[in-house]
């Protein structure tokens, strides 16, 4: 297949989502995607990621009085906003009634009031969700700081031993489980599943604010390389056989480009940003190349030739291979 057709395309500029709601569409509540892929790297658009839950702070404690609990001053991401909530002295909760054990869930709205949620009542503590005698699920919108676990239907002030704040299940955290970003698919996946513990058995909200490239060509632009896994070996000798260990290491991706003056030409204009690059061997069909990586350039002005930069993208790791 002739290169003929071929064309290089590089990150010119930035198109930017605001603050904006992942879905979990397959419903393992651990990958949660934006329906847009690629996200920037440029510096000022980099992706910021914001999963419900506490940041620092809100520590429940026994308030003076009868069946209430005092919460410490917090912050934390509600609905994709960071919230600097102030202290509550004293937070209601609900005795059973009629049996003897009720959970009530502290829990912040993303007004940042801070109210206590009552599960139902039972004659005995469970961990199911809106079960007689468990936690009650959360409302949608807003995250859980913690449990009181009340086993007397008496009226009578809450004790340190009532009190549950134990990170993703019974407070959830902003930082727990850990959100990676793949910024090529445009999605966050978390290192464990998040807890379905709001309205309609589903996990707390997770939001980002990304931006996603606008690529232009990259002008008489040849010999493009992709980003390759390599592959070698080293032999030892022991008295008794030959050993060999094997390891693997990673190209950057490179391409050179012919310019006008060195100087003023846009690819110049760029090196050192960590930017996407897309190769397609045929402009005219969808196979293409992705690499995503720091530009850094190397300009020559030969006598009476052409001036030349041969392009390095420094990558952190292989780029992506579409073939649809």
């Amino acid at each position: 297949m002739s290169t003929d057709n071929a064309l290089l395309e590089f990150e010119g500029g930035q198109n930017a989502f605001p603050m904006t709601a992942l879905t979990n569409d397959s419903g393992d509540a651990q990958l949660f995607e934006s329906g847009e892929e690629l996200w920037s790297q440029a510096a000022g658009f980099a992706p910021v990621v914001r999963p419900d839950g506490v940041i620092t702070g809100a520590a429940i404690t026994p308030a003076s009085g009868n069946d209430a609990a005092a919460v410490a001053a917090f912050t934390a991401f509600v609905s994709g906003q960071e919230l600097a909530v102030a202290a509550e002295a004293s937070v209601a909760v609900t005795r059973a009634t009629g049996g003897t054990h009720m959970i009530n869930s502290i829990v912040c709205d993303s007004a940042g009031n801070v109210t206590a949620v009552a599960g139902t009542e039972g004659s005995s503590f469970v961990e199911t969700r809106g079960a007689a005698g468990g936690p009650p699920l959360i409302p949608v919108g807003s995250i859980e700081l913690g449990q009181v676990r009340l086993s007397s239907d008496s009226a009578g002030p809450v004790t340190l031993g009532e009190i549950f704040q134990l990170v993703n299940r019974h407070q959830e955290s902003a930082t727990f489980p850990i959100p990676t970003v793949d910024s090529i698919n445009g999605a966050v996946q978390f290192s464990s599943a998040l807890p379905k513990i709001h309205t309609g058995d589903v996990p707390k909200g997770v939001f980002a604010s990304f931006a996603t490239p606008e690529f232009i060509e990259a002008f008489d632009a040849y010999d493009f390389v992709p980003s390759e896994v390599g592959y070698s070996s080293s032999s030892k000798q022991t008295y008794t056989r030959v050993k060999n260990t094997r390891s693997q290491s990673l190209n950057n991706a490179s391409f050179s480009v012919d310019l006008t003056d060195g100087i003023s030409d846009t690819i110049a204009s760029v090196q050192g940003q960590n930017l996407y690059f897309r190769f397609y061997p045929d402009k005219t069909r969808p196979q293409h190349f992705i690499e995503q990586g720091v530009l850094s350039i190397a300009r020559t002005y030969p006598a009476g030739g052409d001036i030349v930069a041969a392009c390095t993208i420094n990558v952190d790791e292989k780029g992506k291979e579409v073939a649809l």
